[in-house]
Formats: C-alpha cells, structure tokens, sequence
C-alpha cells in the first residue's frame, strides 16, 4: 500500500466514522480565529488564511465570503496587507495601529489602582477649572431655553410637556462597541450544551447611533415616503457605503476589523446622511435640531490649523481651500493655490491668504505675528469639520464637557442594550449580531428613554446649583455611583426621579 492509499483510506474513515465535516461550521471557525488572535493578531491571521486560500486557487469571491464568516479582514484589506508581506516591508507588516495582540489591561491586573484612579479623576478632572467653565456654558444654554425643548414632567408615570413656542429637537449622539464575548459574571451549564467560553473579549460590532428626545420616538428613522422624497433630492442616500445604515435612518453598523471602523471620514458621512434626513422629517418641521456628542477626535477633528501653513508663496499647505462662515451666515470659500498666472499651481501662504481675507499685514512681520493675526478671523476660528459641516444644514452641533458622559443620554442606552446582550448571549458572534436590533426594540417598549431625559435635566438643574461631578452621580445615578465606582458600566436606571 503506498503513501496516496492510505492517506485515501484514513480520509474514509474519517469521514465515514466521526462524521467531521459535518461538526464544522464557521461560527467554529470563527471562535479558534478569536482565540489565536489573542496571540498574534487580526492582520497576521487574516493574511495567513488569505494567502492559503488563494494559492489553493479559491476565487475572490469565495475567498472573501470566508475571511467574513470567520471575523478576518476582508479581501481587499487582506489583499493590501499580503502585499505589503510580500514586498518584504516586515517593519509596516508588524507594526501595530489599532489592532495587535490583545491581553489583558494595566487595570484588570491591579483592580485597585483603578478605584483610586477614577477617585483621582473625579477630583482632578472633572472639577478642573477649564472643564467647569465649559460645563457651565453647556448647563447655561439648556436651562436658558428649556421651555423651548420637549422635557418629562414629574411622577411616577412621566408624561411629554410640549414646547409652546421655537420647538426645538435635542438629539444625543455616540458609538459603542460590543463584542461577542462579554458576559456576565455567570453562566448557564445546558444539558449537552456549554457556550464557548472567550477568553478575550470576542469578535466586535460597533455601532453609531442617535437618541431623539421627542415623543415621535427614541430613535431617529423616515418613513418609506419621506425617504423616497429625500433620495429624490439625494440620490445618494440610496447608495450602498460601506457603513451598514438601518433601513431610513442614520443608525449604522460596521464590524471592527472586517469593515474598518468609526474614524472622521465615516462619522463625516454619517452625520451628512442624518441632516439630509432630517430636512424631510415631517414630525421635525419648522423644528431647530441640535446633536450632543462626546469630545472625541472622531467628532472634534479640525481641517486645518493656522499652525499647519508656512508664511511664503510655494510653503506648506494643508487644504486645496479654507472654508468659514461670515457674519451675515454665509459660506465663503478662499482658495489656497494660485489657479493661473506666474505661481499657478504654488501654495499662496499666509502673507496672501491675508490678502483675500482682507487681513492688513506687514510683508516685514515674522511668521509667529503673522498667525496671530491671522488667528482672530473666523477662516481661522476653532471650528471642527463636524461643526462646518452642520453650519451647512442649519443644524447646530454641541459637543459635552469633558469627562461628563453622564450629560449624554445615550450612554444609558448602551447600558441597557449591552445588559439585554449579554443576558441572551451564547457568546457567538451571529448570535450577537441578532441580539443588538432586539436590544433596541427591548429598550424602546420598556420606555427607558423617559428615564434618561429626565436625568438629563435634573443632572442640569443640580450642576447650575452649584453641584459637583460626585454630587451628581449620588443623586440622580443611584447609590452605586460613588467615587470609587471603576465603570460606567455599573451605572444602575432604578433611581432616576
């Protein structure tokens, strides 16, 4: 019997006796991908199962499918990465950005470092004097116009009160993370079946959403006919991205690693596809509509900076044109090349960019005079790409605190979604994905929103009487939220009134 008959033989066996292709699926193969990935590393892994599946002559389409089903990286950013093996750039290959191995926190090994370091912050950070000043002019503008918003009255069964007058829609904005392998502390032992138990923290979905405060419902969405006449006007709310948007909304999805993740660029696109939406929101009309979010780079990124352009024609530039708004509301666009004549083609630089800002400088000034300037004119004003972009749709964008999550209602609503995940969850990453649309539906009917509004303002109330972040928690986040509570996560809904 030669080498080739017994491989045939064992291959029978095998197949005919354990039945061992019928054991596998991907959701398998997905949990050892997970597993190993701890180890080395999402784009190692990918590359690997990438090139074998190629070089045993799988096409693209095939190859792809599988990478997806087991939580690696898609075919084209395998593709990208096995060039960059290949080509014997091993210092690029190995380098780590977001990904990598993943093991465990400075603070899952020292647990009591963490209590004394959110002590620290909470004494430290959030009563800074620079944070108070910003919270007090958060606090001020919502109080100032709270008739105006749509608030929840006092009581046991809280009720809508409806502004008389300048309606206006307060949306909350955030992104959140959920992965597979997050449960809770215990878990059920069923009769011929144990859940896979991750040691990592499983395959991730992270999802961007939006909490309307208003009684047409906590989450933002068109109905058919308002979304056909939007795509009328913007057929390109039609085309399929790369962001898995919600049917007639602006709520997407993306799965880490596989599809990218949340960065400007997308949060940019996202936030357009919401103010085109919203323009055809009939419940929403003759409405001001203003978005809370999180300070986050994300959110905050900025085009440009004066800081990011030399003093001379033919210096540094960052931008092809600066954009701003001028005092009678209007978007004026300056060009930061030379289209025509001696210099077409050079980078103006500030001596004349002030010129077609109308800015009067001496050629004589140094550079760090000029950027001074310069830095007073609104072409230079400290306004993120998310802000310039809302300016364009008349929505107004207001960005949180720092360290104050909890004057962004949506982290609630994580809360909440990720206790009714792990509450059902098998710890397979399909399973989740299922689970997440329920967990939003769950929310909705058990009417939690009403709880989370009402904290909101009760939170603003306590802040302009003089209380502190500590103070806060303790009143309106229950008991559990003293100084040396290590997480968000334990922030309990029982005690919101």
């Amino acid at each position: 019997m030669d080498v080739s008959e017994a491989d045939d033989i064992f291959d029978s066996v095998i197949d005919d006796d354990d039945g061992f292709l019928k054991k596998l699926d991907y959701s398998i193969l997905g949990d050892l991908f997970e597993v190993c990935k701890a180890d080395c590393g999402s784009r190692r892994l990918s590359v690997l199962v990438y090139m074998l599946l190629r070089i045993t002559g799988q096409n693209c389409r095939f190859t792809d499918h599988v990478l997806e089903k087991i939580g690696a990286f898609r075919r084209v950013h395998a593709h990208k990465w096995s060039e960059v093996f290949i080509s014997g750039d091993f210092d690029t290959f190995t380098a780590d950005d977001r990904g990598g191995k993943m093991s465990c926190s400075f603070y899952d090994n020292y647990p009591d470092l963490e209590v004394e370091a959110k002590a620290f912050a909470i004494e430290r950070c959030h009563e800074r004097a620079d944070v108070v000043a910003h919270r007090n002019e958060f606090v001020s503008h919502f109080l100032q116009h709270k008739d105006e918003y749509y608030t929840i009255g006092d009581g046991d069964q809280p009720k809508w009160i409806i502004p008389s007058h300048n309606p206006r829609v307060l949306i909350f904005h955030d992104e959140s993370t959920f992965r597979s392998g997050e449960i809770s502390a215990k878990r059920w032992i069923m009769e011929d079946h144990t859940p896979f138990f991750s040691k990592g923290r499983g395959r991730s979905h992270m999802v961007s959403d939006f909490l309307v405060q208003n009684p047409n419902g906590p989450f933002f969405s068109l109905t058919d006919v308002e979304f056909q006449n939007a795509a009328k006007k913007f057929p390109s709310l039609s085309v399929p991205t790369g962001l898995n948007y919600l049917k007639n909304s602006a709520t997407a999805g993306i799965n880490v690693g596989q599809e990218g993740y949340f960065n400007n660029e997308t949060i940019l696109a996202q936030f357009e596809r919401l103010f085109m939406l919203l323009l055809f929101k009939e419940a929403f009309k003759d409405h001001t509509v203003e978005i809370i979010l999180d300070n986050a780079k994300t959110h905050s990124a900025k085009t440009y900076s004066i800081n990011d352009f030399g003093k001379s024609i033919g210096t540094r530039c960052p931008v092809d044109s600066i954009e701003y708004i001028d005092d009678n509301g209007q978007l004026v666009s300056v060009p930061c090349y030379f289209s025509k004549g001696q210099y077409r083609g050079l980078s103006k630089g500030l001596v004349e960019l002030a010129k077609d800002l109308k800015v009067t400088i001496s050629p004589a000034m140094k550079l760090a005079e000029i950027r001074t300037q310069l830095s007073a004119h609104l072409a230079f004003q400290n306004i993120s790409k998310l802000e310039l972009l809302a300016q364009k749709y008349h929505v107004k964008v207001i960005f949180c605190p720092k360290f104050h999550r909890e004057l962004n209602s949506i982290e609630g609503l994580w809360c909440d979604m990720k206790r009714y995940v792990r509450a059902h969850s098998d710890q397979t990453f399909p399973t989740m994905l299922s689970l997440i649309p329920k967990s939003r539906i769950s929310f909705e009917e058990r009417k939690i929103q009403m709880k989370l509004f009402r904290r909101f303002w009760s939170s603003l109330t306590a802040y302009s009487q003089g209380k502190t972040y500590e103070e806060v928690l303790k009143l309106f986040f229950s008991q559990l939220c003293r100084s040396d509570v290590a997480s968000h996560r334990r922030i309990s809904n029982n005690k919101l009134s």
